[in-house]
Formats: C-alpha cells, sequence, structure tokens
C-alpha cells in the first residue's frame, strides 16, 4: 500500500509537485538558497576591478573618478580643441565689431544673428556637410587611416639615404636653438606641402574631379573643412608628408641632431599653429580679413574668396597660412566684400554633389567619362577643363 510519501515521490516524475510532499518540500525550500548562494560567490568572483575600487563599505569613492574625468578634460589635446573653437567665436566678435557691412545692429542679439545666420539650418549643402562627416568618421580609421603616409617614415628615410650617400656622422648634443631652427623649418615646409598639393588638387585634372567635393558646398561652415573625398586625403596627406619629413630628415643630418617627431604634446606642430589662427572661420560664413596682413598671412575672408563661383577668383588664393606661396605662384588676392561673389562651383556642376553617394562616387562617374570623351574634343592647353579655383 502506497504510503502519502510514496505517492509524492511517485508523482515527481510525472512533474506533480506539491507542497506537503517532504522530497518536494525540501526542493522548494533549499533549492533557492542554494542558486542565492552560488550567484552572490560567482557575482564577487567576476564583479570588475573598477567596482570594487569604487564600492567600500557601501559607500561610492567618487573621488576616482572625477579625476578620471578631470584629466580627461585638462588634457592638451582637449584644451586645444576648446581654444579653436574660443577662437571662432573671438574671430567672429572682432569682424562684427569692425564690419560695418553685415547688416546687423551692434547688439547683442545682432551678434547672435550675425554669428548664427538661419542658413546654417536651412542650406541643403549644410546638411549633407553634416551627413559626409559622420560617413567619414565611421570609415576613416579603418579604409584611410591605415593607408596614410607618414612624415616619420620620410624623415627616416631621408636621414638614411644621406647617412649612406654623404656617410654617417655622430650626433652632437641636443640643443634648443638648433631644435627650433629645425621646428621652425618643417613648419615652413609643411605650409609649402599644403599649398602646393592644393595647387595640384586644381591643375591635374583627376584630382581636380575628386576636389570639387569639397568646392561643391555653396555655403561654408566649420565642417565643411572636412569635406574632402578619402581619394584627395591620402594625396594631400602623401604630399604634405614627403615635404615635412624629407625637410626634417634632411635637417637632422646636417645638424647632426636626431630625428624629432614634429608633434608638440603629441599635437601636430603645424595643425597646432593653423588651430590657433581662426582656423575654423576659414570656411565659415564671417568674413574676417587682415588688411595689409594679407601680403604674408591668408586671411579667413581670403580663403573664402578661393571658393568663389565667379571666373576672377578661380585658381586663387590657394595657401592656408602663408599667402606668401600664392604671390611667388602668381595666384594671391587680397579679400573682397563677400556679398559681390558667390560661392560654390560654377554652372550646373553642383547638381551632381547633392547627397552623401554623389560626393563619393560622382568623381569617379566624372573621370570615366572624361576618359571615354574623344581627344579632339578635349580643350586646348592651357583652358581648364571646367571652373576651377576653389578649395
Amino acid at each position: 500500500m502506497l504510503t502519502k510519501t510514496h505517492f509524492c515521490h511517485a508523482q515527481m516524475k510525472s512533474a506533480c509537485w506539491r507542497s506537503d510532499c517532504p522530497r518536494t518540500y525540501h526542493a522548494i525550500k533549499t533549492t533557492p538558497v542554494v542558486n542565492k548562494r552560488e550567484m552572490r560567490r560567482k557575482s564577487r568572483l567576476l564583479a570588475p576591478d573598477v567596482v570594487n575600487s569604487f564600492v567600500r563599505s557601501g559607500d561610492f569613492m567618487i573621488w576616482p573618478l572625477m579625476m578620471q574625468v578631470f584629466s580627461h578634460f585638462a588634457s592638451f589635446t582637449f584644451v586645444v580643441t576648446i581654444a579653436t573653437w574660443v577662437s571662432l567665436v573671438a574671430g567672429a566678435a572682432i569682424t562684427f565689431l569692425v564690419r560695418s557691412d553685415h547688416g546687423q545692429p551692434r547688439t547683442f542679439r545682432g551678434f547672435v544673428r550675425f554669428f548664427l545666420p538661419p542658413d546654417i539650418i536651412k542650406r541643403k549643402s549644410c546638411r549633407i556637410d553634416a551627413a559626409f562627416w559622420v560617413v567619414n568618421r565611421m570609415t576613416t580609421p579603418f579604409i584611410i587611416a591605415p593607408l596614410l603616409l607618414g612624415s616619420a617614415i620620410c624623415s627616416e628615410l631621408t636621414y638614411h639615404e644621406l647617412s649612406v650617400l654623404l656617410g654617417p656622422h655622430a650626433q652632437h648634443p641636443e640643443s634648443w636653438p638648433l631644435w627650433g631652427t629645425v621646428a621652425f623649418l618643417s613648419l615652413i615646409a609643411a605650409d609649402f606641402g599644403t599649398f602646393y598639393t592644393h595647387y595640384l588638387d586644381h591643375k591635374i585634372g583627376a584630382m581636380w574631379e575628386f576636389h570639387k567635393v569639397h568646392h561643391a558646398a555653396d555655403f561654408l561652415i566649420p565642417i565643411t573643412n572636412k569635406r574632402f573625398h578619402p581619394i584627395q586625403q591620402l594625396f594631400d596627406n602623401a604630399g604634405v608628408a614627403l615635404t615635412t619629413g624629407v625637410t626634417m630628415g634632411a635637417c637632422a643630418y646636417a645638424f647632426s641632431l636626431p630625428i624629432y617627431d614634429n608633434t608638440i604634446a603629441g599635437i601636430d606642430a603645424y595643425f597646432l599653429v593653423n588651430a590657433l589662427s581662426f582656423y575654423h572661420l576659414r570656411h565659415s560664413h564671417i568674413p574676417m580679413a587682415y588688411g595689409r596682413l594679407e601680403k604674408w598671412l591668408l586671411s579667413p575672408a581670403q580663403h573664402q574668396l578661393h571658393h568663389s563661383r565667379e571666373d576672377r577668383h578661380w585658381d586663387k588664393n590657394f595657401g592656408l597660412f602663408l599667402s606668401v606661396w600664392d604671390r611667388m605662384f602668381g595666384s594671391f588676392l587680397f579679400s573682397e566684400p563677400p556679398g559681390s561673389y558667390q560661392l560654390g562651383l560654377a554652372g550646373n556642376e553642383g547638381r551632381t554633389f547633392q547627397s552623401v553617394w554623389q560626393l563619393y562616387f560622382t568623381p569617379f562617374a566624372n573621370i570615366w567619362k572624361s576618359w571615354k570623351r574623344p581627344a579632339e574634343a578635349q580643350p586646348a592647353a592651357g583652358i581648364p577643363a571646367s571652373p576651377t579655383g576653389q578649395a
């Protein structure tokens, strides 16, 4: 005869669990306890060190977290980034106070309307700039960055080849005056490399097709400075790396100095100089001019003139920091009032650059069409195939 206990034990096989069954009751009471203990043991073993460092006796230690956050915001790179945006606002304020052709009253509200016009949101060109910037930020680390040529490699190769050709010699003790001279010469070389690669972007037919991506913008905002086709990025980077690297390698050999990376606290020295010289205003609607200083330093207003679609402005003001290169190559122009010209590509060319997809693939389509075009249909030598002179 089956007892109550035997009956419950038999019913366990058919998943009939009852609280009055000794075996079932024991399982119900003890199993959760065992699971909780096991979970606690595993959580202690798997808990990240960062949690253990912040949790002590039930109190959260906020100070280490605050120090980590502060160390990020106190980094030199972050300070320089903030300085570039501060210079943007400062340059806009100076231009607002000095110029009278902006049509706004000299009040705080007038400055806000001058600094943030509705076109920044309304213009399709600005929205394309933003979308193109996002896509480039996601793709550059994987596609472009591995192919970039570094100036340090060029420096090492130059130093090595000079040592092979002219013979090695002992390096002198480090000297701040000599190091400063090499740094200054490398900055000059970087600026010339930037100018000349930009010059070639306009003069070489295939490169001009890629450079049109940048010039198709009909309203300039700071992130227009990031509107460059990946092919142009590789070409421009190679040109600047070669000029800078060869200069640094040759100077290091000539002065018997070790090869230094041309950086200041981890930031490229040439970028640092440009970043602190109203970097963001070059691609903006704010026409900051330097007056007579424009013979030596290229102002944001001069670069904006370079983006003009007017034929009198084609192939002018290729420089970035120094304007002496444009005077040497006969491409120099003083700045003009912003209302006297329009921006963008001449004719209807800008219509083929109205989406992120078109920014990437229209240059390839244009190059393919130009290769298929009969030779006799090409323009005569010396006459540009399309209006150039923008960047």
